[in-house]
């Protein structure tokens, strides 16, 4: 397995745990838990494209960095900076507020369209400008 494919393993396995955890109503781990697979998503397409990988948690500038290679990663803007913010809030008395059901749930929409999104990555090929002298014939 390629270090791209490991982090999206994680992430996926991050993403199972929020989905099992909405269930039963633990929704500040939920959210952290989207956070996490979001991160560790961005983290392998840059993996993927043989980037050094910052030490951040930051899922907005993580985006920016995958967008210099693919601007569709524009489209995640709304979902990483509803996420963005789970990385540290609800894990300490300072910053816990009570999460509402839909809050947790739209996390877990807005991770499952980033995982999806980057996992199709994965799988397209790079084609740039390989068949630009290919004539079709149809």
């Amino acid at each position: 397995m390629q270090e791209h494919e490991k982090w999206l393993q994680i992430a996926k396995e991050d993403l199972k745990s929020a989905k099992i955890l909405l269930k039963h109503e633990l929704f500040g781990t939920v959210v952290y838990h989207c956070q996490q697979a979001s991160e560790k998503s961005l983290k392998g397409y840059l993996a993927f494209k043989k980037q050094e990988l910052l030490k951040t948690h930051d899922l907005v500038k993580l985006l920016e960095l995958c967008a210099l290679f693919d601007k569709k990663f524009d489209e995640k803007q709304e979902a990483a900076k509803y996420i963005n913010p789970f990385a540290t809030k609800f894990r300490y008395p300072a910053d816990y507020n009570v999460l509402k059901y839909d809050e947790a749930l739209q996390a877990v929409k807005y991770t499952i369209s980033i995982v999806k999104f980057i996992e199709k990555k994965f799988s397209e090929q790079d084609i740039g400008q390989k068949n630009i002298f290919i004539k079709s014939y149809d």
